[in-house]
């Protein structure tokens, strides 16, 4: 059956509920649903200009329902049906998307993303919400009427899914056997990276890593999903970990905003910190001495001159974690990561 005599097929199924007929949506694997009271529309789809077969909205909902085989096929994506759990997945290239009958929880390379509403299976179809193909698949959605009309740049898709960040390791975790590490910050600073069983790890040189030859200090390159969570840090599955620079064993982070800059007799240049990563007392903060040995660099690891720091610039300092016993305490900077701020 070709796609268009499919697309007729389900017009004229979703017709028959818009009168009256019985027509279904299972929302788990036990209950139908009735769906013809509340239909509302259908809607009929193409992607980049190929018609598949027809969604529908009912009142009770936000978003459209759209076909998730006709999409992903069209979309280029291999399909695969899990009868078990009554789950698709999706897969094209490095993304990977299960979608559970269902569930609002799509799990998109290990990632849970949820969008409002569950998917549906109707007449043995699985449907998922419109904003699937906006927050899942980062294609373009216009609706015209009864017309959904999905488009994706189809030229830059292999660069569109993959964002390279910098930065410096600030944390790493293994809670509960999920892999994780931390850049560019602590609390709600920075990126976490969700380490998978696909991760790779690297020197710039090319020689492999593991998740465990990572350390605290290292300044990375990753290659995560274009995709991220909202929340503060943002979260993202990574692809890939080099790293050009390796830090020492046992160092320690502390972050936060410079508050003043001070230069001593000698000429040396010293930071007063306060932020995250202060144990010894919050509210005094942290004093970095700054010597010649200390590199200095943006979050990309490129030199800073260490005169042009100033108040408000957000530092990650890195050091032994030996300091003074005073407050606030003070320590022997290896190294700086400044974000500078606006003038």
């Amino acid at each position: 059956m070709n796609k268009r005599m499919k697309t007729g097929v389900a017009a004229a199924a979703l017709t028959l509920a818009l009168g009256g007929s019985s027509l279904y949506a299972y929302a788990d694997a036990s209950t139908p649903v009735p769906i013809s009271s509340n239909l509302k529309e259908v809607f009929t789809i193409t992607v980049n200009g190929q018609a598949i077969e027809d969604g529908y909205q009912v009142s009770t909902a936000a978003q459209p329902m759209i076909p998730v085989r006709s999409l992903a096929e069209a979309l280029g994506m291999e399909v695969k049906w899990v009868p078990e759990t009554k789950a698709s997945e999706l897969t094209k290239g490095i993304k990977w998307t299960s979608i559970m009958t269902g569930e609002d929880a799509y799990n998109v390379n290990k990632m849970l993303v949820r969008l409002g509403q569950a998917p549906e299976i109707v007449n043995n179809t699985q449907y998922v919400p419109l904003n699937f193909v906006s927050e899942v698949l980062y294609g373009n959605v216009s609706v015209e009427g009864s017309q959904i009309i999905i488009t994706t740049d189809q030229a830059n898709t292999s660069e569109e899914e993959v964002i390279k960040a910098s930065g410096i390791i600030t944390s790493l975790s293994s809670e509960e056997g999920k892999l994780s590490v931390h850049i560019n910050g602590n609390g709600a600073k920075g990126i976490i990276l969700h380490v998978s069983d696909e991760t790779q790890f690297a020197l710039a040189s090319g020689d492999a890593l593991a998740f465990k030859d990572l350390k605290v200090g290292d300044q990375v390159e990753a290659e995560h999903a274009m995709f991220a969570t909202l929340s503060l840090p943002p979260q993202s599955p990574v692809y890939k970990i080099t790293v050009t620079e390796q830090a020492k064993a046992d160092l320690v982070i502390a972050e936060g905003a410079i508050s003043e800059v001070t230069t001593n007799e000698n000429g040396e240049r010293s930071i007063l910190l306060k932020g995250q990563g202060i144990d010894e007392s919050p509210a005094s903060g942290i004093v970095f001495n700054i010597s010649s040995e200390t590199k200095v660099v943006d979050p990309k690891g490129e030199a800073i001159d260490p005169s042009t720091l100033k108040e408000k610039d957000y530092v990650i300092g890195v050091y032994n974690g030996i300091t003074t016993r005073s407050l606030p305490p003070i320590a022997n900077a290896m190294k700086l990561v400044v974000e500078q701020a606006a003038e």
